[in-house]
């Protein structure tokens, strides 16, 4: 074989093995859980079994996650312990915590992706599932507000003040100029987003429960879902007035989607008894319709959270309940592909490409530095037990000279 055809196959064969790496059929799943954890798992559903592989799991918060939220590199997490945390997926690093609520995180919001140009005041929105940043972040709280962040900078650059009491949900617009929220105050607001002003207020008359989820649907926002206890009102945009219901009866909604799949704008409900219903937006506008068009079953109880997610191999449809599973079905079959079992009581989910790491871009240890991290660690402990243990008098005097020269600073570097 000449040395030229030899180069050429070699070539060929690093051209497929790229090629067979980037066909493949991945995405992250990331949770969070009463017990205070974010756990981020990589689903590979390329493999005849498919696998789902641990790609990070810490405390992130002193109390139960609550909500979570991703776009592009950037996963937010809310917490009962009233903290908001910033974290870079792209680099597996923890970036802040944004601190202005006096009340546990209800719920987080990244505002619709719009594509960038040089000057801020001239943004364009992305099509779904193009290339685009999320300019706003919006979170609500127990302490009855909606405060908006700009994603840049991480600046609070407004509130929303009107609700009287603990604010539920809140969704934004398709056009990224109007947000709705929910509130234990028994009301609806609209809210104008150029102005940060409220545009209405719609009481829940006739209703003895309060909205405990909200989201827009249609692909202009033509109408929009709010879910009691046990109902479904859908608004008509036009006229911000019920149009139709949605009766539930004795099952508890859990959580609320709206999606658009196959041409057909879909209302999903999460409910009590471990099933994900799917109504059509056309079958709720036909008053007549109040069964769904097909429902998911794969919690024993309450689900708690779920989320769509659509790449160039199909839809996947991802949920968590409380009794610690992730299920992952295919739309298109209604076919459940995997399940994972957290051994958490899980709260929230979020979903992403796998491609939001970049490998150039986290720090590396070598073997030699990881061994000699392990060795002084380990004889830090061994001299730390030899004290209590036997004991050191001579440590005393050891404190006293260290007073007289002064107290060592010691610098720590988080990574």
């Amino acid at each position: 074989m000449s040395k030229e055809n030899f180069i050429h196959k070699k070539l060929q064969r690093n051209r497929l093995k790229t090629s067979d790496t980037m066909v493949r059929n991945q995405f992250r799943v990331v949770v969070g859980s009463y017990e205070h954890n974010i756990l981020c798992l990589s689903l590979d559903l390329s493999l005849s079994t498919p696998i789902f592989t641990p790609i990070f799991h810490f405390q992130a918060h002193t109390l139960s996650v609550k909500c979570m939220d991703i776009s592009n590199r950037y996963l937010i997490s809310g917490s009962h312990d009233e903290h908001i945390r910033i974290y870079d997926l792209q680099k597996r690093k923890e970036l802040g915590t944004l601190l202005s609520h006096q009340g546990s995180i209800t719920s987080l919001k990244f505002s619709r992706k719009v594509i960038n140009s040089n000057n801020d005041d001239e943004t364009q929105l992305a099509r779904p599932g193009a290339e685009g940043k999320s300019k706003w972040l919006f979170s609500t709280s127990d302490d009855h507000k909606i405060l908006i962040w700009r994603v840049k900078d991480w600046e609070d650059i407004g509130v929303l003040r009107g609700h009287t009491a603990r604010v539920n949900d809140l969704d934004i617009h398709p056009s990224n100029r109007i947000a709705v929220s929910v509130s234990d105050d028994h009301t609806v607001r609209l809210w104008n987003l150029m102005t940060i002003k409220k545009a209405a207020v719609l009481k829940l008359k006739g209703y003895s429960q309060n909205g405990q989820f909200v989201r827009w649907i249609g692909s202009e926002g033509e109408y929009f879902a709010v879910a009691l206890v046990n109902k479904v009102l859908l608004y008509d945009s036009s006229t911000a007035k019920v149009s139709h219901e949605i009766d539930m009866g004795r099952r508890t909604i859990m959580h609320l989607e709206t999606m658009k799949w196959e041409g057909k704008d879909y209302i999903v409900v999460g409910l009590s008894n471990g099933a994900v219903a799917f109504y059509t937006l056309d079958s709720v506008l036909d008053s007549k319709a109040q069964e769904p068009e097909f429902s998911l079953q794969g919690h024993a109880n309450r689900v708690k959270d779920f989320k769509p997610y659509t790449n160039e191999f199909g839809t996947y449809f991802v949920a968590i309940g409380s009794d610690g599973k992730i299920v992952v079905w295919d739309l298109k079959s209604k076919e459940q592909l995997a399940i994972f079992d957290s051994g958490e009581r899980l709260n929230c989910l979020a979903v992403c490409d796998e491609s939001v790491e970049k490998e150039s871009t986290m720090k590396k240890r070598d073997a030699a530095t990881a061994e000699i991290d392990e060795q002084s660690e380990a004889e830090g402990d061994e001299e730390e037990l030899k004290k209590v243990l036997f004991g050191e008098k001579k440590g005393k005097k050891k404190s006293k000279n260290a007073k007289k020269h002064g107290k060592k600073k010691v610098s720590v570097q988080l990574e």
